[in-house]
This record gives structure tokens, sequence and C-alpha cells, in this order.
């Protein structure tokens, strides 16, 4: 059991005798006493915590440290308490009475009359993160790191934000497995910065406002058939030592499910799309990443989380994730992942052991000192930004074809003015599973995939028409 715990510290604790229920004197039948029952519960730290006017949830505070509880930690409690208590008529009465009738002390109606804590979590600043290690509560700024004892916590914070890890500040050996594997992917010091920057935004619990983006993770090869293995989802986990996070299987999801984010809750800080498929709707996320999020659980009424308190948002994918236009580069943030591994040369197979999995003392205390260094670079620098390589035209080609591509490249396509059928019959020409009708393939998409070609290369296209001949005709765009 953790020492920081809210079971390990109510166990500590010295509670008064509560006569839970008692006969009454006019019937002679046992009643529960509601009054005694509230305060049992009130000095064992549990309320009510108000999520808007209506929605309300149980927990239970004991210094300063909140936990999100359900009717079975009530119930508990108050059995322990009865099987535990010596006195003899207890034993025989109102323990057999508490299981008959223990719903009752449990009922909504009685429970909302636990008086509701006004609580206010412990928020990073915008210069500023802090961490809850077993032992200490680290500070980061962009200066330094400090560490202070759990008596100077001002405020409220979840017990799953404790890290379940003592803490002792060290420096990182270069020799630290984790740090060569965000070597190896960065490939370069610019791009291990862009990793390590976006590492500290995403464990920063600080939402600014005009630019809060999803962090895309992205392989830097381009293939029709890409394998993933790259180490995309390693980043993500490496995190989740860190703060809450919420996996979410992107193959499988869909925006029009019942009940699309049922597992958000109050703790939940980041949310991972994971491995995406090329068909992904990144708009359908924008309200997601800009006002905050709805969540909706089987025969409840929806919830609406803030932008504030609502969770950050990562992706992978081993796609190009489609969108353009400034409305969608303030609401991502891509980082190309370098090609070192892949699904024959794996972390276990270079360092001879399984990252997080087969770590020992020493290399936990490595991480956590390499994850703040991260924080301090995101304190820093803000969120670095990386010279893409092969993205862009891993965009163009989710927009368009491949046989396209090569189309016109072979062509030397230098946009001047192009008949539009001596293009496209050229194209089937060169590519015969290509044909009109069809239906993978119509004139109307092959003129999408021109503009899209004459966008990416800085093209307005026009459609115009000279002597009866249609025409694909290229402005610059300054």
């Amino acid at each position: 059991m953790s020492r920081l715990s809210i079971a390990h510290r109510a166990a500590e604790k010295d509670y008064s005798h509560f006569e839970l229920a008692a006969p009454n004197p006019a019937t002679g039948k046992w009643e529960i006493n509601f009054i005694n029952v509230s305060a049992f519960f009130v000095e064992r730290g549990y309320s009510i915590y108000r999520i808007n006017v209506e929605k309300w949830i149980l927990i239970r505070i004991i210094d300063n440290i909140v936990k999100h509880v359900g009717k079975k930690d009530l119930s508990d409690e108050l059995i322990n308490y009865i099987t535990n208590d010596e006195s003899p008529d207890v034993k025989r009465y109102m323990h057999q009475y508490f299981l008959k009738n223990i719903s009752k002390a449990l009922a909504d109606d009685f429970l909302q009359t636990l008086p509701a804590k006004d609580v206010i979590f412990k928020k990073d600043k915008r210069d500023a993160m802090q961490f809850y290690f077993q032992n200490t509560i680290v500070k980061i700024t962009k200066d330094g790191v400090s560490l202070y004892p759990y008596t100077s916590l001002d405020g409220y914070i979840w017990e799953s934000q404790i890290i379940p890890r003592d803490f002792t500040l060290d420096e990182v050996n270069p020799l630290f497995d984790f740090e060569i594997f965000i070597n190896n992917i960065g490939r370069d010091p610019k791009r291990i910065e862009t990793i390590r920057s976006a590492i500290g935004f995403m464990i920063h619990n600080y939402k600014h406002s005009s630019y809060c983006p999803a962090i895309i993770l992205n392989d830097e090869i381009i293939s029709d058939n890409p394998e993933g293995g790259t180490g995309k989802g390693i980043i993500f986990r490496a995190i989740s030592y860190f703060i809450n996070v919420l996996n979410i299987d992107g193959k499988t999801f869909s925006f029009d499910s019942n009940f699309l984010y049922q597992r958000i809750n109050t703790e939940t800080r980041f949310v991972i799309f994971q491995d995406v498929n090329k068909n992904f709707d990144f708009e359908r996320l924008f309200s997601f990443l800009t006002e905050g999020v709805v969540t909706e659980k089987k025969g409840k009424d929806q919830e609406f989380i803030p932008f504030e308190d609502s969770p950050k948002v990562g992706i992978t994918t081993n796609y190009a994730v489609k969108g353009a236009g400034n409305s969608h580069e303030r609401r991502r943030f891509e980082i190309e992942i370098s090609q070192h591994y892949n699904k024959s040369k794996t972390p276990e197979t270079e360092f001879g052991h399984m990252l997080f999995d087969d770590w020992g003392q020493w290399e936990w205390s490595q991480f956590d000192n390499y994850i703040i260094e991260c924080a301090q670079i995101f304190l820093r620098f803000g969120l670095v930004k990386q010279d893409l390589v092969n993205l862009p035209e891993k965009r163009l080609l989710a927009v368009t074809n491949s046989d396209f591509l090569k189309y016109m490249r072979e062509i030397e396509f230098d946009f001047q003015p192009y008949k539009k059928g001596l293009l496209i019959n050229g194209f089937m020409a060169n590519f015969d599973e290509y044909t009109i009708p069809s239906k993978f393939f119509s004139r109307h998409l092959f003129t999408k995939w021109v503009v899209a070609y004459a966008d990416f290369h800085g093209y307005k296209t026009k459609d115009e028409r000279h002597s009866g001949e249609r025409y694909y005709e290229f402005e610059k765009v300054s």
C-alpha cells in the first residue's frame, strides 16, 4: 500500500465511535441513525464534489489528497467498522441489520446531503510545473528544480497524481537506455529537442487558450503500406508514468460511435488515439482541442469538461493526417520519427531488455530525471518545431494517389497551361487500371488531385477554356 495513499493515511488516524443504528424508542424496531452515518462519513473524509449544478461525485479527502470513490468504498467502510466494533450488541444486531438495510445508507437521496466540498485542485502555471512523488513534491521552472515536503502542499491533488516512486535529483547518464532511444528516433540534435519539448508540453498541467495543439507522431519514411514499429507508442507510454493517460484504439475508433468519450473523467490528463487510419477525420477533434469535451456514459446524462480542465490530445499514425490551412496548423504539432527501429530491430533487441518493464530502481530514477529535463526544455523554449523531411509529401500522398504522383514526376509537370483531356488521358494510358467510368476513379477525382498537387507546389489552379478546349491553368501564389 502506498504510504501516500488515502487508505494508508486513513489507517493511521483515530476516529470517533458512532452508533449507526439503534432501536426506535416508540416502536422498538431498529433504525439507521442517518445523522450519525453522515457524521461517520464526514469524519473519514467523505464528501461530494460537484462537477456542475446537477452532477456530483463521491470523493474522499485526507491531508489535501483527493480520491474519487464509489458506493462500494462507503459500503466497505461501514461493514468494516461494524464487524470490528467490540460492542456485543453491535455484533449481535447491527451487523445483521446493516447487511439487510445498508442500501438505505447508500441511496443517492441520502448521499447527496453530505457536505459538498469546494475543492480547488492544484494546477501548473504557465511558467512552472509540479509533480508529486512518494517522498517529495518536485517544482520545475526554466531555471531550476526544487524539492518540497508534503507539509507545504497548499491545495488539493488527486491521489492518481501521485507518482508511485521516490525521487532523487540526479544527473542523467548519457548511456541511459531511454535517452539513447530518444536520440535514435530523433537522429539529429534539433529533432531530439523537438521530441523532448513535446514530452514537456504533454506532461504540463496547463493549457494555453491560444495554442494547445494535438501532438501527432508520424513515421518519417513514405510508403503506401507503412509498417510502424518505429517507437511512437513508447513516447506516449513514457508520459503515462507521469500523468493519467487514456488510450483509445485508433484502428477501431469512430466519431459516430455512441458514448464516444465515456472513459474520460475529471482526472484524465491526456488522451491518445493510437494508430489511427488514413481516413481519420482530424477536423472532428477541433472542438475537443479548442473548447472542451462532452462525455456521456450509458444511462447517464452528458457531462461537459471545459477547455481548461479537459485533457490534451496525442495521435500516433503511420499515415499523414489529412487537412491543411491555418485552422489545421494551429491545432496540430507534428513530429516525424526516424526509422531507426522497425519490427525486427526493436529497443528490446538493441538494449537486451525491455524499456520500463525490465527496469530497476536506477533506471527509474534516471527516467524521472530525464523527463524533468524535458519539462525544463519546454518551459525554456516552448514546442520546438523540427524541419519536416517527408511529412509534407505524405500529406500530398494522403489526398492524391501514388500512381498520380509518379505520373506527374515522369512528365516533368511544370505548371504551364495543360489541356485537361490530354493530362488525364495520358495518366490512364500509363496506368491502365484507371478507366472511366469506374467506382474508384473519375475526371472529378483527377481534377482534385491536380488541384492538391498544384497547391502543394505553391500554385492556384484555374479551369479555363480556349478555342473549345478546356485547360488547367496555374498561378503562382506569392
